[in-house]
């Protein structure tokens, strides 16, 4: 149990804490959500009943499956606030023009603008499918939908982001 729980940490520490900050777009809110997942995690593999359902992979997408819901709890508390942006999660390369880092930095701000403002699921599968890049059969897993549902919803979600996008003032 300690070496399942130790590998999962350690396989999806980032993808976990990723997802969490592409929906919360905050470092703060991200790293305490990540932490009760870790915490839920545990308390879930130390159930007797529960100790020989988990592998790596179907521990994964409840791992997956229990940050977003802590996420998605977390966007409900929250008093409606300005639009945020991710930039802990941008890198700044001092090399770069100012003009070129200029411009990724307003793009990545419209982006998390306009994923922030889709309505779950359609931001958890972008999140996921588009920008953690993950597989449908993944996606699927950890959202406890079938494979066509995923393949829909994303297809919705990316219209629904598009059409976002565009009345923006790029």
């Amino acid at each position: 149990m300690r070496f399942l729980f130790r590998t999962l940490v350690n396989q999806n520490q980032r993808l976990v804490y990723s997802q969490a900050m592409y929906i919360l777009a905050n470092k703060s809110d991200a790293e305490d959500a990540t932490q009760e997942a870790y915490e839920r995690l545990w308390k879930h593999l130390n159930k007797p009943q529960q100790q020989n359902q988990l592998d790596t992979n179907s521990g994964k997408a409840w791992l997956l499956h229990v940050v977003r819901n802590l996420c998605i709890d977390r966007l409900r508390q929250r008093k409606p606030v300005s639009d945020q942006n991710l930039d802990e999660l941008q890198s700044n390369n001092p090399h770069s023009e100012p003009v070129a880092m200029l411009a990724k930095k307003q793009l990545s701000t419209w982006l998390s603008s306009a994923i922030e403002k889709l309505k779950e699921p359609y931001r958890s599968l972008i999140i996921l499918a588009d920008l953690q890049q993950r597989s449908i059969k993944d996606v699927a897993n950890t959202l406890d939908l079938n494979e066509n549902q995923a393949k829909v919803y994303i297809h919705r979600g990316r219209k629904q982001l598009r059409d976002l996008l565009q009345g923006a003032e790029l």
